[in-house]
């Protein structure tokens, strides 16, 4: 039987989601308690916004302000990039990738009430319960972002011999779950023995860790971290572990398509990124660096491994790797869930080098963040 479409698919979930109401779909570590929001909500904020939603549903009620039915509301935010959704999942090479495409955008469309994503389980939670007891009452480190702290964790029982600061959803996320390994019918896009990786976005080192213990001794991992705040905790992470540390090398730079632009930086923490403006007075500025340019300036042989999070900056970084690209064929792992846009335009500016990539798509979270898309070439 023919696969169904994106649309036929689309519609289908979010027609037989409109029913439903977890109340165990929310990720209140992340980000913090939940604040409901309508006409149901008893803590809505003023006056004017509880009287509001008397008159609207009171006119809804007297059939007198038509509200828009879920189906109809998919419609709408889909006719504009149905095109593009199409194609991505026409792209998408495995059928579980086209089935997890279809439900990460009705989870960003309809929200945690009415969409669970494959993740949320009894063994994830199983597993974040038991990363949580692991941490409590251990060493702690302030991050500087929204009252965080890292706890100090030796990795050794899960059989990693690496100790650091991180917090448990970084430690599930990254080395737990293994966000930048993709298992297929057939082998994995993954860092392997003696593979030179690049680490866009390293924040607290916590990946490049995973990537230097993968790679080993005989790999590179080139890690991009310049934030101050966040190169403070990577270093310290660098300290607690010697060994790895030594095919660890972090580039005091954000990835852009080109080196030597001025960019301002915006936001803190892992939601930090880079822009040509910005309307602060007080805004720092940084200096970027190409992917391109770091293989030049580094004489490097070979790239195996790519991997970007970088809040939004993606598609400027793999502008400024296409010569890398083009010359390693090397595996990609691209965060594609800070734009909207991410999910199309990034595979489509990979799939026009005409190299023959092939794509996979991987979700990490119970809620709309770490969507990964895999690439790689048939060796």
């Amino acid at each position: 039987m023919k696969e169904l479409g994106f649309l036929q698919k689309f519609i289908r979930l979010v027609k037989a989601s409109e029913g439903n109401r977890f109340d165990d779909n929310y990720d209140y570590r992340r980000f913090g308690p939940l604040v409901e929001s309508g006409e149901t909500d008893n803590l809505s904020p003023g006056f004017y916004e509880k009287t509001k939603a008397c008159f609207d549903c009171l006119l809804r009620c007297l059939r007198l302000r038509h509200t828009p039915t879920w189906t109809e509301r998919a419609m709408q935010w889909i006719r504009p990039r149905q095109e593009q959704f199409e194609w991505l999942h026409e792209a998408l090479d495995d059928n579980f990738s086209r089935e997890l495409l279809v439900q990460v955008l009705a989870f960003r469309l309809m929200g945690h009430k009415k969409i669970k994503l494959p993740l949320n389980n009894a063994e994830y939670w199983r597993q974040y319960s038991e990363v949580e007891a692991m941490t409590s009452g251990k060493e702690t480190l302030p991050l500087g972002f929204r009252g965080w702290e890292a706890y100090r964790v030796n990795l050794q029982a899960y059989g990693y011999p690496i100790e650091l600061y991180a917090r448990p959803g970084a430690v599930m996320g990254q080395l737990l779950l293994q966000q930048y390994r993709c298992p297929l019918a057939k082998g994995s896009i993954e860092v392997k023995p003696g593979d030179t990786v690049i680490d866009g976005g390293a924040c607290y080192g916590d990946s490049a860790l995973y990537f230097a213990h993968k790679a080993g001794l005989t790999g590179q991992v080139y890690s991009f971290e310049f934030l101050p705040e966040n190169v403070h905790v990577f270093e310290q992470n660098m300290e607690l572990n010697p060994k790895l540390r030594r095919c660890i090398k972090r580039i005091d730079h954000p990835l852009w398509s080109c080196s030597g632009v001025e960019l301002f930086v915006e936001g803190n923490g892992p939601g930090t990124r880079v822009c040509p403006d910005s309307e602060s007075p007080t805004a720092r500025k940084v200096t970027t660096m190409s992917i391109d340019d770091l293989v030049r300036r580094e004489r490097l042989e070979k790239v195996d491994f790519i991997k970007m999070d970088i809040e939004g900056s993606e598609l400027a970084a793999l502008k400024g790797a296409k010569e890398t690209i083009c010359r390693f064929a090397p595996k990609l792992a691209i965060s594609v869930y800070h734009h909207i846009e991410d999910f199309w335009e990034l595979p489509q500016w990979i799939d026009a080098l005409g190299l023959g990539y092939k794509f996979h798509l991987r979700h990490f979270t119970i809620h709309a963040e770490e969507t990964v898309l895999f690439a790689s070439v048939d060796e």
